[in-house]
């Protein structure tokens, strides 16, 4: 690049999700650190006129408000390149859902096709989400690559195992009743094969069946991300689980888990879809496991009774982790395919 601070950046949306930290803003200051760029966020409803003349790129996150629509379309009038940024098919969600009940408003539906048809690029974290939008949606390019994990967080910390005599296995994140329901009953049964042997660990949520288990432990705290990486890292977990639906909704979704655990060595169990299968390769930097109660059982057995495994699915999935999420490599990939494109 030439000058310090070549390319003025201007993000438009919200800046208070994991998703924008580790998908965006840990790249870009590391960028803006290096002399590359220098960026300004600004929400929906609050983008001044001279902050969007004097960007070169404009990038709209998750929204799909028609007053930022308004301001694309300025931004195409004068020239800037612009980006969307999305990591959920909003017209896949579920409309039980919170999310799902605001994004099926028509207007909002509408103005997320007319983002997805009249960016220069949608950058995705997915490669089955990109090829969804190429084949249904035609946009003019879609860029995939994952989000990053800032290692440096981890420095200082130590990973001691408290409890030799036990195996403890981790779940974190929120509700997902039909993926967990073959994963509650092989836990089920996991309980009644090791008994004491065995500690459950929930961040987030925890299945109401398994509550109340001696072997289960809740915590529902929320926590900035950073803070909630670091307890993750420290979490003495043997064996992380990642069960997840499958849907359209669900298979546009990120390698988020697998992301978290390999950077924290946790060995994990991740349910056979699109999300996981493009990164984990079987008993070598995690376990691939069908939808069902056997399949899930016999994948924890195999794990709790061969900590050999256990060790070498940890260090394989941590240098899987150091070599694609590093927030220096996924900066790289915003300067080569997304900046200079």
């Amino acid at each position: 690049m030439g000058r310090r601070g070549d390319i003025n950046v201007l993000i438009i949306g919200t800046d208070k999700i994991a998703s924008y930290k580790i998908g965006i803003e840990q790249p870009l200051r590391h960028l803006e650190k290096a002399g590359v760029c220098r960026f300004d966020v600004r929400s929906d409803e609050d983008v001044p006129l001279s902050k969007l003349a004097a960007a070169d790129i404009v990038i709209f996150f998750r929204t799909v408000d028609p007053e930022a629509y308004k301001c694309l379309e300025m931004a195409r009038e004068m020239g800037k390149k612009t980006v969307y940024v999305i990591d959920d098919h909003f017209l896949a969600l579920s409309p039980a859902s919170d999310l799902g009940k605001y994004y099926q408003d028509s207007t909002k539906r509408t103005t997320y096709v007319k983002f997805l048809k009249n960016v220069h690029i949608v950058k995705v974290a997915s490669g089955f989400f990109a090829n969804h939008l190429k084949t249904h949606f035609n946009p003019s390019k879609v860029v995939y690559f994952p989000g990053s994990v800032d290692f440096s967080i981890f420095s200082g910390l130590e990973k001691k195992k408290e409890n030799a005599d036990k195996i403890v296995i981790g779940y974190e994140g929120g509700k997902k009743q039909v993926a967990f329901e073959p994963v509650s009953k092989a836990l089920m049964r996991v309980i009644r094969k090791y008994g004491d042997k065995i500690r459950i660990e929930f961040f987030g949520n925890a299945p109401e069946e398994l509550k109340g288990k001696p072997q289960v432990f809740f915590d529902q705290r929320n926590e900035e991300y950073k803070s909630f990486l670091k307890r993750l890292y420290q979490s003495k977990w043997d064996i992380g689980l990642a069960p997840l639906e499958r849907s359209l909704m669900h298979d546009c979704k990120s390698n988020n888990k697998f992301r978290e655990y390999a950077a924290c060595r946790i060995p994990g169990i991740y349910s056979s879809s699109p999300p996981y299968r493009d990164w984990v390769k079987n008993k070598e930097t995690g376990l691939l496991v069908s939808g069902t109660v056997d399949g899930w059982y016999s994948a924890m057995v195999e794990l709790i009774e061969q900590p050999e495994l256990r060790q070498k699915i940890a260090k394989n999935a941590e240098r899987k982790a150091r070599e694609n999420f590093a927030v220096d490599v996924c900066a790289e990939r915003w300067r080569t395919q997304i900046f200079m494109s």
